[in-house]
């Protein structure tokens, strides 16, 4: 009997390996089909993430090449948004950015740019900023599918959080000098700090021996502005000092004074008015912005509606002309006090129907009408009537005026990014 040897069916390695390729094309195939927006989401975030890590690489090494120096702009515990000199000439990228073309070619190859972003514009998708060590930090905010923030290098302690605000337990009673106290506002290093008095239409100044730190507080001198105002509500400054702006509720004006030494109130004298009564008839709030070019105004008619206005000659209120507005009504219908940031791309206001503190963040600095709402902080554990607000000069500390307990509070706001 002859027995035949059958021929083994077996795949050999090369077959398998080739069907399980095909298994893993079709089944990539498969899910793009089924989601292809999370999936290119995500290599799209990938990118992100190898471009933060390009930014900081190149920055470092510029620093490196130049004996520690780093690019101007780039501040501290702020983040700034890198200009996009792909698309817009250095000369045209906005104060608040930071131009790192002058990387380009040596520490960068290109200016990276958000896989999402115009190349027409300046926005980049990318910020940077530094530590009080001078570690360089780089974000990309606008991920897709991941909820992280895409980051390299270092945290940076940010001031002007709401998310993280708390109260200081810290507090500054005025009612030995007014007890229904409106505007706050702080000299240039937070050593001096002004009220505006309703009742007594005065202004009061207080020295502080720590800056920015109420419990430092003492009474200094008051000036009394009742011959342009009976019932002023609220004061600003120039940067130096040597102007000062009171908002009167009796006649609808801004008063403009002249102080012959900065923030020393003893030596101001009256010098113009600029009626606001066309937009506002009974205002309760005023500020500056853009280095003395934007002026803020809002009231209680239209209670929730915020007024801006061009000064073409810095801080010369008579140069002012109207030009747009902003209502917060989606938020609060009695807005009494506001704020921006160092650059004007946040914007902060008091609402007294809900004592909320709202943030919105700007788009182009100063400029109310592109301003979205971001988030909000509740100050009804401590104030039930606040009115002005302020923020030292990185935004780690808060300031509300409570009218009905004729006090100051402090409140820290700063947040790890």
């Amino acid at each position: 009997m002859i027995f035949c040897k059958q021929k083994s069916k077996a795949f050999t390695l090369l077959e398998i390996l080739l069907v399980v390729a095909a298994i893993g094309i079709l089944a990539a195939i498969v899910i793009v089909a089924i989601n292809p927006q999370r999936q290119l989401g995500k290599v799209r975030d990938a990118e992100r993430q190898s471009e933060v890590g390009t930014l900081k690489d190149g920055i470092e090494q510029y620093s490196l090449d130049t004996n520690g120096q780093y690019p101007s702009g780039i501040d501290v515990n702020t983040y700034k948004e890198v200009c996009d000199t792909e698309a817009v000439a250095p000369s045209n990228c906005p104060d608040y950015y930071v131009d790192l073309s002058g990387l380009v070619p040596e520490q960068l190859a290109a200016i990276p740019r958000d896989p999402q972003a115009s190349d027409t514009n300046e926005n980049t998708g990318y910020e940077v900023g530094k530590d009080e060590n001078g570690n360089i930090a780089v974000k990309a905010s606008n991920t897709e599918v991941d909820n992280s923030v895409k980051r390299a290098g270092t945290t940076l302690v940010v001031g002007y959080s709401l998310s993280s605000a708390s109260y200081d337990n810290q507090s500054l009673d005025v009612s030995g000098e007014d007890t229904t106290p409106h505007g706050v506002v702080f000299n240039g290093d937070g050593t001096k700090v002004f009220v505006m008095g309703f009742d007594t239409a005065s202004v009061y100044s207080y020295n502080l021996s720590t800056a920015y730190d109420l419990g430092s507080a003492s009474y200094n001198q008051s000036f009394d502005v009742s011959g342009e105002d009976g019932k002023p509500v609220d004061v600003a400054f120039n940067g130096d000092g040597t102007k000062m702006f009171v908002m009167g509720y009796s006649t609808a004006n801004v008063y403009s004074y002249n102080l012959s030494t900065g923030y020393d109130i003893s030596s101001a004298s009256y010098n113009q008015s600029f009626d606001v009564s066309g937009q506002q008839g009974n205002p309760t709030v005023v500020g500056f912005g853009g280095n003395g070019t934007k002026m803020f105004v809002a009231g209680n008619n239209n209670s929730s509606v915020l007024y801006s206005y061009d000064v073409s000659t810095a801080y010369d209120i008579s140069s002012a002309t109207y030009n747009q507005s902003f209502d917060i009504s989606g938020q609060d219908n009695k807005l009494k006090g506001v704020a921006f940031n160092g650059y004007g791309t946040k914007m902060f206001v008091t609402g007294s129907s809900a004592n909320n503190v709202y943030s919105y963040n700007l788009s182009t600095a100063y400029d109310i009408g592109s301003a979205r709402y971001n988030q909000n902080f509740d100050v009804s554990g401590q104030s039930g009537g606040p009115v002005g607000m302020t923020f030292n000069g990185n935004g780690s500390k808060m300031f509300v005026v409570d009218k009905s307990t004729a006090k100051v509070y402090q409140y820290s706001t700063t947040e790890e990014k």
